[in-house]
């Protein structure tokens, strides 16, 4: 336990330590990548790649689908910032003896944008032209995770990414690789991402156009999770007044910002009903996150419905939902 507390500790003094660092915000391409997607995952402070084992995981350490018992498929919508809507899904099967693979997807519709000038030929404050145009982006993956032991899981994911944005667009492939270790004692379980390589990000017009390149997001990831009370040894034995509480930390480097760290916890009682919250360190927005959970079990199927409302202090706040089904 005394290794445990000074590895958490530090997390947070590497990460508290770096805030005051310069941040290269808007210098990467591709940001619809670092939107959350889960809403089991942002309601605890998107501190998940240790804590959370289900096929949402793919989009946070793809070594964590490898807790898929059979097959299971998930689809979350969120109410983003501006109007927009952003969609993903995905959906995995566990083969015995050979891995977990996972199919999965995010799309992201700018919906119809007036067009303006950036100067007004006659003067006035309103440069609207009356024109409108749109954008979308999208991303299509192909994950893998194997347990090589009891204890010890890894992972990959490869994605087509494609931005539009008028007449412009860039299509690229990334992968996503991770690992996952339980120890098995305590419930404390340690996981390590690392996401979005790829080659640079060039829109065109036409092939013969030459554009300046932009980096996606590369974001490493290292993760902590501890149940501080009960765990999935006492769900299997059925025990009704069973209650579990994990506490989640992720310390976040990017290649675009300064360094990040994520806290969040998710409180479960009777293997049904589960809250959650989290806290997000050197973030502009959206630092605090809430959230609720309800599963149902009816025999072939295990009915799985969250919510998570991100609260944002300049811009609108977010509402996700998602919908799991386990079979």
């Amino acid at each position: 336990m005394k290794k445990i507390i000074t590895t958490l500790a530090i997390l947070i003094f590497i990460s508290g330590n770096s805030f005051t660092q310069f941040n290269k915000a808007g210098r990467t391409a591709m940001q619809f990548l670092k939107i959350g997607i889960g809403a089991r995952q942002v309601g605890s402070g998107e501190a998940s790649i240790a804590g959370v084992q289900d096929v949402n995981s793919i989009f946070w350490n793809p070594a964590e689908i490898t807790g898929i018992q059979n097959a299971e498929a998930s689809f979350t919508y969120t109410q983003w910032i501006a109007d927009l809507n952003l969609f993903s899904g995905a959906i995995g099967y566990t083969f015995q003896n050979i891995g977990t693979f996972d199919f999965n997807y995010i799309s992201l519709n700018y919906g119809q944008i007036p067009e303006a000038l950036t100067t007004s030929p006659t003067g006035n404050f309103d440069t609207r032209t009356g024109n409108t145009f749109s954008g979308s982006d999208l991303a299509v993956g192909i994950g893998f995770a194997k347990q090589f032991t009891d204890k010890l899981s890894m992972g990959l994911n490869a994605r087509y990414i494609r931005e539009n944005l008028f007449i412009y667009s860039s299509s690229l492939w990334s992968f996503d690789i991770g690992s996952f270790y339980n120890t098995g004692w305590k419930g404390i379980k340690i996981g390590m991402s690392a996401q979005n390589f790829s080659t640079p990000a060039r829109f065109l017009y036409d092939k013969e156009e030459t554009q300046q390149t932009y980096d996606l997001p590369l974001v490493f990831r290292i993760g902590f999770s501890i149940d501080l009370f009960g765990g999935q040894d006492l769900f299997l034995e059925g025990d009704p007044s069973v209650q579990k509480l994990t506490i989640n930390v992720d310390a976040i480097h990017s290649n675009d910002y300064g360094e990040r760290l994520n806290m969040g916890f998710e409180y479960t009682l009777l293997d049904i009903f589960t809250l959650r919250g989290g806290y997000k360190l050197n973030y502009d927005e959206g630092n605090l996150s809430l959230g609720v959970g309800v599963k149902y079990n009816t025999g072939p199927l295990l009915l799985r419905f969250d919510y998570t409302y991100v609260n944002y202090d300049f811009l609108e706040s977010p509402n996700r939902f998602t919908i799991s089904i386990g079979f």
